[in-house]
């Protein structure tokens, strides 16, 4: 049925042989139009629940610029098993908190604060980092310096 779609109403170039998924009986095409200004209805049916979502905060305050922040971050939610995205960056992070924790109990203080942020909800739209956030974006706003982002440390 889909190749049955797609050879009818869609025109375009077939992707590279790298780039096709796991159907057998499907050419996959990227680019083009529809043929004939055709017009294709799509149905989805989507099963819309509340949930809560929790992330995750924890904060090594500075020593000289307390008031400053250095922001290390990653998402824990994944649409499959997720072992390149989130969690190679869900081991590094809790790896960076580790060093950082066993540095601190040998009397380290950092010259900044640092924010270790895990974050909740991010395949539906980066909810949980975008609500942390807009809640404290006037603190935020004026006091991190950086944010690094390690959902995705290895590939």
């Amino acid at each position: 049925m889909i190749e049955s779609v797609t050879h009818r109403y869609l025109q375009g170039s077939e992707v590279p042989v790298e780039w096709r998924g796991t159907l057998s009986n499907v050419t996959y095409r990227y680019g083009g139009e529809l043929r004939n200004a055709s017009t294709i209805e799509v149905k989805t049916y989507n099963r819309l629940e509340r949930k809560d979502i929790y992330n995750v905060i924890g904060i090594m305050k500075g020593e000289i610029e307390p008031d400053r922040y250095i922001a290390i971050g990653n998402h824990r939610d994944s649409w499959t098993l997720g072992s390149v995205d989130p969690t190679s960056g869900t081991a590094t992070l809790l790896e960076i908190t580790r060093v950082f924790g066993q540095m601190y109990k040998n009397d380290f203080r950092p010259r900044r604060s640092l924010m270790f942020c895990s974050w909740d909800a991010e395949e539906y739209g980066l909810i949980g980092s975008v609500e942390y956030v807009q809640e404290y974006v006037k603190v935020l706003g004026a006091r991190i310096i950086s944010y690094l982002n390690v959902d995705l440390a290895v590939q």
